[in-house]
């Protein structure tokens, strides 16, 4: 076995580089939070051995001794394991991890509780380096993996399964860049995380090894320097969504599935605490899982409501791009316009792999002169699944040109 080992002073260096030494067509490409980063890497070194005392395990670590590793090896048979008093907030991590043939596995950071943090995963395939989905970022929000929300931040990379791996994670406010096997450039780069917190404990997970952590912490960014300015895009982005509600199903004989039964318009929660007004994240997503949450039970249908109003200049119609997972139902003025179905595992999934994109739907959008209140149902259904995963929608109207949103109109005058 062949683990590698560090030097401190080569360890920081290293992490500076990723700033200062990076090649140039990537320093074209880093966020502005990164670059502005070179100077925030604190000179003390975290080295976590890898030793009973410094692990909160449930009986699923072992740790041993080996001459590659000063600092010893973890084990993980299976689930998570904690690094113990340690809350992680920005800087560098680096660690060598012995990767399976298969499975699902990896680590979580700035985790807040075992439902909730920023993860980092690895699907361990025959050809890593050519597989689309090897490696991703997603938060883990109320319990849900949102892998189906954040595809763009899912890569192939130079894993070797079976073998062991060398890992450097850099993590600046809502900024994370993966090298993989000491590669000069990011082999995933995530330019703004949205898990709900910037620290927290630091979890990794099994079946898989692991040798030499270090962590290099850096001081935070300032709030202003992760303030990311709205895009204007097309996207809708202000919305109200409703708390969440169990929703009736009906066995599809198409499908041989349980399916949630179309929610009638006025079933919709009126006005008043029921609601709460939200900015869709960064690319535009309202997202249920974070705003919501589902049930702990996989079998239980969450329903959930989002709305707006658009003020149109006269009476007219829009081409929308729709994406979603699960169940949706739109209407616009009390009339179901659009309705149908992305889930995962199922007949019933759209392109782009079963995740959310705009390639998932198109539909014309009616518009009368004045206000129009544009109301979206949405559903969690998984069938067969034991847990839910992410959900959520995005919606962007094509050609703006004479509407608005109701807020912008009010703030206008």
């Amino acid at each position: 076995m062949k683990i590698h080992t560090f030097r401190k002073s080569l360890l920081l260096v290293s992490a500076i580089s990723v700033v200062l030494g990076a090649p140039a067509d990537w320093a074209q490409k880093a966020s502005p939070t990164l670059l502005a980063s070179r100077n925030s890497f604190a000179e003390k070194t975290i080295t976590v051995p890898m030793k009973t005392d410094r692990w909160l395990s449930n009986g699923n670590a072992t740790f041993t001794a080996d001459d590659h590793a000063p600092d010893g090896v973890l084990a993980i048979s299976k689930g998570p394991v904690d690094v113990k008093g340690l809350t992680f907030r920005d800087g560098a991590i680096e660690f060598d991890m012995y990767m399976p043939d298969h499975g699902i596995l990896g680590m979580r950071l700035r985790a807040q509780n075992r439902d909730n943090a920023e993860a980092l995963f690895f699907r361990p395939q025959k050809d890593c380096n050519t597989s689309p989905d090897c490696m991703q970022y997603m938060p883990l929000e109320h319990g849900a993996y949102e892998w189906d929300l954040f595809p763009e931040y899912q890569s192939s990379a130079p894993i070797r399964t079976l073998s062991w791996n060398h890992f450097r994670i850099l993590v600046m406010g809502r900024t994370m860049r993966v090298y993989v096997n000491r590669s000069s450039k990011p082999t995933l780069s995530v330019d703004h995380m949205e898990g709900g917190a910037l620290s927290g404990a630091l979890t990794f997970g099994g079946p898989a090894k692991y040798a030499n952590l270090v962590i290099i912490p850096a001081k935070p960014l300032s709030a202003a320097a992760q303030t990311v300015p709205e895009r204007k895009d097309g996207f809708l982005r202000h919305w109200k969504i409703s708390t969440a509600s169990v929703l009736a199903s009906v066995h599809d004989p198409k499908l041989d599935a349980p399916m949630g039964v179309q929610p009638p318009y006025a079933s919709m929660p009126p006005d008043g605490k029921a609601w709460k007004a939200i900015t869709a994240e960064t690319k535009g997503l309202v997202n249920f899982s974070h705003e919501v949450g589902s049930a702990k039970d996989g079998s239980v249908i969450s329903l959930a409501w989002a709305k707006t109003t658009l003020v149109s200049d006269k009476a007219q119609s829009k081409t929308v791009q729709i994406g979603w997972v699960r169940e949706i139902w739109v209407y616009v003025n009390g009339t179901l316009v659009f309705s149908d179905r992305n889930i995962e595992g199922l007949p019933a999934a759209k392109a782009a792999d079963e995740r959310i994109s705009l390639e998932n739907g198109t539909f014309l959008l009616p518009l009368r002169k004045g206000k129009n209140e544009i109301e979206i149902g949405l559903d969690d259904n998984l069938p067969g699944n034991t847990q839910h995963y992410g959900w959520g929608m995005e919606l962007k109207i094509k050609d703006s040109a004479g509407i608005s949103l109701e807020t912008e109109k009010v703030a206008g005058q």
